[in-house]
C-alpha cells in the first residue's frame, strides 16, 4: 500500500504547485522548451591563394613538347 502511496503524493503534489503557477514567474517555465543562446559562429577565413606557376610551367612546357614531336613527326613525312 505505500509503494502506491507515495507516486500519488507525488502526483497531487505536483499538480497543486502547477495550479498555484504564476504565468509570469521566470522560475516555473517550461526549462527543455528553451534552447540556450549561443553567439553565431564567426566566418571562416578565406582559403589561402594557389600558387599556379609550378603546374602552369609544368603544362606549357609539356603542351610544347607535344606540340614539337607532332611538328618534327609531320616534317619526316614530307
Amino acid at each position: 500500500m505505500k509503494k502506491i502511496q507515495i507516486p500519488i503524493a507525488i502526483a497531487l503534489l505536483s499538480f497543486s504547485l502547477n495550479a498555484q503557477q504564476k504565468k509570469e514567474e521566470p522560475v516555473f517555465d517550461n526549462w527543455f522548451a528553451k534552447k540556450p543562446t549561443a553567439p553565431p559562429p564567426a566566418t571562416p577565413p578565406p582559403p589561402p591563394n594557389v600558387p599556379l606557376d609550378g603546374g602552369l610551367v609544368a603544362l606549357i612546357a609539356a603542351g610544347g613538347a607535344v606540340g614539337y614531336k607532332k611538328y618534327k613527326d609531320r616534317k619526316k613525312t614530307e
